[in-house]
């Protein structure tokens, strides 16, 4: 809650709710706020992203905005500045009417460079979700390369069945087309309408083919394709078992994760690997974007990161000489 004017990624008894980016954390109570709350501000792409899952705000409702652009909120003003998280993800500047400012960051990575940064903030208030000092990425600028090299000598071998979230495997789909990689795409019902809204944003995803679709159904049988869904459909799964039980080509599955630290890829057995592939900022990044933001306090998201984002107000503290609180 801000200034008791606002709610970012949360519900209370306000009137205006702010939805940085479509992740369930980020969704807590969205029905209770559709219900009770009359405005909703984000970017354009994510009330589209919204619908894609079945989750309706009312058009009346709605205040899209794009990055950089305002919304006079009674005597005070508010403005959504990017953030590189996932399609539509965005930042909340909150400017009151005597002139403080406040940033709610929201997920991000890469400050200064797909996350903007605001300077010099009367209060800041950051995500933390790798806050812990060994949390450290350093192969992080050779992630996108060594993924789709990885990808291109996986499709020599047969399918391949990619894990991730929400987002994160529209980032993908993009990042393979761009890297050269041609293969079909392959989804199940809600990754493709995610990805078809994604490419209506400008995101290059071009032959994706919804699972069920006649060309996807004579695409799998020639058994060159990749294939996106949640990491937690274990349907999928058996899938992939009985693929590989009937066929002499092996499917191969690509599991995409922000929790591995000590290399970029590792295999667990012949036919599945694990990636690490973050869309949020590593503890070096947090650290990055506080010490170029400087603000003059620093509230850190405890709520969605708990005892890790306790320590990173500690590590706050102790390399940058700045205030910060935990909350809740």
């Amino acid at each position: 809650m801000i200034r008791n004017k606002i709610v970012a990624d949360g519900h209370y008894n306000l009137d205006t709710r702010f939805v940085s980016h479509v992740h369930t954390d980020h969704l807590n109570d969205i029905d209770a706020s559709i219900k009770y709350m009359k405005r909703f501000i984000a970017h354009k792409a994510t009330f589209d992203l919204l619908e894609a899952l079945d989750i309706f705000v009312p058009k009346h409702s709605r205040i899209p905005l794009e990055y950089g652009a305002g919304y006079e909120l009674g005597e005070d003003y508010i403005e959504i500045l990017r953030a590189k998280h996932i399609l539509g993800s965005a930042q909340l500047k909150y400017v009151s009417r005597d002139g403080s400012v406040i940033i709610y960051t929201g997920d991000f990575k890469e400050p200064g460079r797909g996350t903007e940064i605001y300077q010099e903030p009367d209060i800041l208030i950051s995500e933390a979700t790798y806050g812990d000092p060994s949390y450290v990425r350093s192969f992080k600028d050779l992630a996108e390369d060594v993924l789709a090299d990885l990808v291109t000598q996986l499709l020599s071998k047969g399918p391949i069945y990619v894990f991730a979230y929400y987002g994160k495997q529209q980032e993908v789909m993009d990042l393979l087309r761009r890297k050269g990689v041609v293969a079909p795409f392959i989804a199940p019902d809600k990754v493709y309408r995610l990805s078809k809204v994604a490419e209506a944003h400008g995101m290059k995803i071009t032959d994706l083919f919804h699972e069920s679709s006649k060309e996807a159904l004579e695409i799998m049988r020639d058994g060159w394709f990749i294939y996106f869904t949640h990491p937690v459909q274990s349907p999928r799964i058996k899938l992939i078992r009985r693929v590989n039980q009937r066929s002499e080509i092996k499917a191969q599955s690509l599991y995409l994760t922000g929790w591995l630290f000590d290399t970029v890829y590792k295999s667990v057995n012949d036919n599945t690997y694990i990636f690490s592939f973050s869309d949020h900022a590593d503890f070096h990044e947090l650290i990055d974007y506080i010490e170029m933001s400087r603000p003059k306090i620093v509230i850190i998201d405890a709520f969605r990161s708990g005892e890790i984002g306790k320590k990173f107000a500690k590590e706050v503290k102790k390399r940058l000489g700045i205030e910060a609180i935990p909350l809740p």
